[in-house]
This record gives C-alpha cells, sequence and structure tokens, in this order.
C-alpha cells in the first residue's frame, strides 16, 4: 500500500501541526496560568497536578482530531499520533516556562538560557516523577485512540468498498473447454452435402435440349 492511497503522508502532516498546536496551547495556558485568582488555580484541585493534565489532554484531543482530517488508513499512524503527545507536552511544558520568564520580565537574551534549563528542569522531573508521566498518559490516550479509531473505520471503508466492487462484476460465462470462443459460420448448403449421398437419376440428368 502506497504512501499516497493509505494516507500516511497526509496524516504526519496533520498530525505534526496538530502538535504544535497543543504545545502552543500547553504554553499560553502556562505563561499566562498566575495572573489568574486564587480560587480559579485552586478550583479543581492541586494546580501543579490538575492543570498539566487537563492541558496534556487538550493537545492530546487536538492530535488525535487532527486525525479526522485525513483519510488515513496506515496503522502505523496511531503510533506516530501517540509520539506527537510525548512532543507537545514536552515542547508545550518547555515553551511554557519560557514564556513565564517572559512573563515575569526576563529580556529575550535570557530566554534561550531559560530554554535550556527548562528542558534539563523536565529530563530530571521525568526521571523522578510519576505525575509528568501521568500528564504524558493524558496526552497520549486521546491522541492514540482517536486516531486508532479513525484508521481502522477507513480501513473497513475500504474493505467494504472493494467487496462490493468484486461483487459488481459480471461472472465469466462457462465454456467447455473444447468449445471454441465463436460458433463455426455456416457453410452453404451445396457444400454441406456428402460426397457420398445417393443420386436421383431423374433429378440429376441434364436437361433434354431440342
Amino acid at each position: 500500500m502506497s504512501q499516497r492511497r493509505s494516507g500516511l503522508l497526509s496524516g504526519l502532516i496533520a498530525g505534526f501541526i496538530a502538535m504544535l498546536l497543543g504545545a502552543a496551547s500547553y504554553a499560553a495556558v502556562e505563561t499566562f496560568f498566575y495572573r489568574l485568582s486564587y480560587e480559579a488555580r485552586w478550583f479543581g484541585g492541586d494546580p501543579a497536578v490538575v492543570f498539566p493534565a487537563a492541558l496534556s489532554f487538550l493537545a492530546g484531543l487536538i492530535i488525535g482530531l487532527a486525525a479526522w482530517t485525513v483519510r488515513a488508513r496506515n496503522l502505523f499512524l496511531p503510533m506516530a499520533a501517540l509520539l506527537y503527545a510525548v512532543g507537545a507536552r514536552t515542547l508545550g511544558s518547555v515553551a511554557g516556562a519560557v514564556g513565564l520568564r517572559w512573563e515575569q520580565g526576563f529580556p529575550a537574551t535570557a530566554l534561550q538560557e531559560e530554554a535550556t534549563r527548562a528542558a534539563l528542569a523536565l529530563w530530571s522531573v521525568a526521571q523522578t516523577s510519576w505525575q509528568f508521566w501521568a500528564t504524558v498518559g493524558a496526552a497520549a490516550v486521546p491522541a492514540f485512540l482517536l486516531t486508532l479509531l479513525r484508521v481502522l473505520r477507513m480501513r473497513r471503508k475500504a474493505a467494504a468498498a472493494e467487496t462490493r466492487a468484486e461483487e459488481d462484476q459480471p461472472e465469466p460465462e462457462y465454456r467447455d473447454p473444447f468449445e471454441p470462443v465463436q460458433p463455426p459460420k455456416p457453410t452453404s448448403t451445396a457444400a454441406a452435402v456428402s460426397l457420398f449421398t445417393p443420386r436421383d437419376p431423374d433429378k440429376d440428368a441434364p436437361p433434354a435440349t431440342r
């Protein structure tokens, strides 16, 4: 199955764009999160757990819904969506930390250093905290399941279309192995008369001349 027919290339492009959108959404909320009131930040519980999980789920949902915009049938695409979800969670967290520093008044020249520091801090958290992987799972589950559902649905439609096409084809006409393709052409009556047919003297005699 080629990439063009399976929709793999278009699915990868749509998923990559969705990953960037999910990461941007995560970073935007994390950047301006502390502008919310105390009651809004603690409405659902500990904001250090609830908000990253909710934002990760939103990023995974964006990636999963992007798969429904293409008619993809390749089973590699759900695994790619899973990787996109991890990327959206990681990029969103790093970009959100940098955006928060920018919101606090850090100069633009220090943002690159802040990005490196945020990436190292995230790597350390990933090695020691289960909460990080819980948020990764919150992003990966909707992205993987929605993409897998879409791919399986398109594969069933393609299989049903092929089955209908085979059923609509006319069945070949049965012909005996020794039967010619075309029936023999009829010959003249004179040629069809056997040479061994007895002759009638009265009918075969030539007409009398005067």
